[in-house]
């Protein structure tokens, strides 16, 4: 019998009508009824790509992480050593997390920060880079990988929760990061300045060559926006 086709773009269909449907207070009553109508499929085509709604669910959060990270390589790749890298990155994670909360929902669930997500591979080649160079001094570049994915997904756990101060609760978790990859004070206190100060240049379009800004990014003159932008 031959093995039925998996059409990425009736993928692609189903994932979006579920995210257009969802809320984060009642996503537990999503039905594969509802995405099909919405998708304009029939239930098999459904069953040919997923076999549950939490399948739906766990395929979100992985191309949510994925996407994110597609979005922020322009003006994340061109640094070039591994504690702005990793400090960059981090801080901008926890960024979006005030400005899309629908995002950051999705990317508190195990699924966005798997071995097989591009966030997991970056970190984990920033690492080994820190490593090689005698910048960070850890044992095990797996375990710092996973430490870091671990403290990714409870900081944007908490930012959606609500913190007093977001500004200065990021600066402390880029400060912590750094330290946690056995960095000494005086550049995890550099890493965390030059997070900031780098992406206050790529929020104002100052930063050298002006990389784009993804949609998502579009609302960082908001209230949410400001805690990062003045951290206030």
């Amino acid at each position: 019998m031959t093995k039925l086709k998996r059409k990425p773009e009736t993928r692609k269909k189903l994932v979006s009508a579920a995210l257009k449907i969802y809320t984060s207070d009642d996503y537990k009553k999503l039905s594969i009824d509802e995405i099909i109508t919405h998708a304009n499929v029939s239930r098999g085509t459904f069953y040919n790509h997923f076999q549950t709604i939490e399948e739906v669910l766990s395929a979100i959060s992985h191309d949510f992480s994925d996407q994110m990270v597609s979005d922020i390589l322009p003006m994340y790749d061109i640094l070039k050593e591994p504690w702005q890298r990793i400090s960059v990155g981090y801080r901008l994670f926890l960024v979006r997390a005030l400005l899309d909360r629908k995002w950051a929902m999705f990317v508190t669930r195990h699924e966005a920060w798997e071995e097989n997500t591009l966030v997991a591979s970056y970190v984990s080649k920033d690492i080994e880079l820190g490593k090689s160079k005698g910048n960070f001094c850890i044992e095990s570049t797996e375990a710092a990988t996973d430490f870091l994915m671990g403290a990714s997904a409870k900081a944007i756990e908490r930012l959606i929760q609500g913190v007093e101060n977001p500004g200065k609760y990021i600066d402390t978790q880029v400060r912590m990061i750094i330290s946690s990859m056995g960095c000494n004070s005086e550049t995890s206190e550099m890493a965390t300045e030059f997070s900031l100060t780098y992406l206050r240049h790529w929020a104002k379009g100052t930063l050298q060559g002006k990389p784009r800004k993804p949609n998502w990014a579009r609302n960082i003159e908001s209230k949410e926006g400001n805690y990062f932008l003045n951290n206030d």
